[in-house]
């Protein structure tokens, strides 16, 4: 239902804010280039660095194959709109191929690309709700469907989580630690409206949407080419960042050589579509609700380290508004103990993941 799921969109949408907002304090906190496996082990140990790097790992190859699996079917959807009907899997590999040799010229490239590609396509988002707008049936924006939540969870989460690339935009932000905390929680929220407008529009208009490739049946037939243009431009930008992401814990936390990492990085997401899985939704409804969150809970066990340290006593929220932190501050007293209920809300998106496989 629109109005359950969106409820559903803004509880999660502030655990991530915060959770993200955690993470930054267990990079500033932690001296040294890091990635989670990195992060967490420096503050919890040896133990902690094994589980945060098996998990990262999976989360972050699981999260390249379902953009895999994505990318090679809006490549077919558009390549078959203009006649040329090849079976899907050339298209993926055609998809593998072109962004495993924009990520080996390392994140500079990645990042110049995106940016002219994201605009891209915030622009055809903006466009498509234009276009859209006028076929809402309004009479279903009240609706809440409980059955629909069973395994949903995990598949928001996925959507809205950026806690995989803080470490690279902090690499790019330097010290700057306000600019990063600010920057981050506008790129995270400005995201999750426009993934939210346009989830919200496309149910509106066309509510039987039950795949990817019957999103289209929303739109007048002339427009047959926006959904695949969009969601390659989606994909692409995705896929480069994460591809980028597991290159860099292999070569930043597990001191592997670039090219052997940029080796294993392109071929991962290859060998998983073969063996593994071909489904989307199922993918990306465990990489979100069980890997992603377990990578939120040793954030927030991280976080809580390091902010109850006896010197943490600088509040980033006093930093943030230019005032000087009083003692007993409410402000500071919550944020030390906000990885306690922030965990357990994570758990409980797990645990709601896993019992909804069986």
């Amino acid at each position: 239902g629109i109005l359950g799921g969106t409820v559903l969109f803004v509880v999660i949408l502030i655990v991530v804010l915060i959770v993200n907002q955690l993470y930054i304090d267990v990079i500033y906190g932690v001296r040294g280039k890091h990635r989670l496996p990195g992060y967490t082990g420096s503050v919890l140990g040896h133990k902690a660095y094994w589980i945060a790097l098996i998990s990262m790992i999976c989360r972050t190859a699981g999260t390249m194959l379902a953009y895999l699996i994505l990318g090679g079917t809006f490549l077919h959807m558009l390549a078959g709109g203009l006649g040329f009907n090849y079976p899907m899997w050339s298209w993926v590999l055609l998809f593998w191929a072109i962004c495993s040799a924009v990520v080996f010229y390392g994140v500079h490239v990645v990042c110049e690309i995106e940016d002219e590609l994201t605009w891209v396509l915030i622009g055809f988002m903006l466009f498509t709700a234009l276009i859209l707008f006028p076929f809402i049936k309004w009479d279903l924006a009240a609706t809440i469907n409980p059955a629909g939540f069973v395994g949903t969870f995990g598949i928001i989460f996925f959507a809205v989580t950026g806690m995989t690339i803080l470490p690279d935009l902090k690499d790019i932000a330097k010290r700057n630690e306000k600019e990063f905390r600010i920057g981050t929680g506008i790129a995270i929220l400005g995201a999750g409206i426009l993934s939210w407008l346009f989830g919200v529009i496309i149910a509106a208009v066309y509510p039987g949407v039950y795949s990817v490739e019957s999103i289209q049946k929303a739109f007048p037939q002339v427009f047959w080419w926006l959904i695949p243009m969009i969601g390659l431009l989606a994909v692409s930008t995705s896929y480069l960042t994460f591809t980028q992401a597991l290159k860099n814990i292999l070569v930043i936390d597990i001191k592997m050589k670039r090219v052997p990492a940029w080796i294993i990085t392109v071929v991962v997401p290859v060998v998983l579509f073969v063996l593994v899985s071909r489904d989307f939704l199922s993918t990306i409804g465990f990489v979100g609700g069980v890997l992603s969150t377990l990578n939120g809970v040793m954030v927030c066990f991280a976080a809580y380290h390091i902010l109850n340290k006896p010197q943490n006593t600088l509040n980033w929220i006093d930093s943030l508004l230019r005032r000087k932190p009083k003692p007993g501050d409410k402000y500071f007293w919550a944020w030390r103990y906000m990885p306690i209920p922030i965990a357990i809300a994570l758990l409980f998106v797990m645990v709601e993941h896993i019992l909804s496989m069986f």
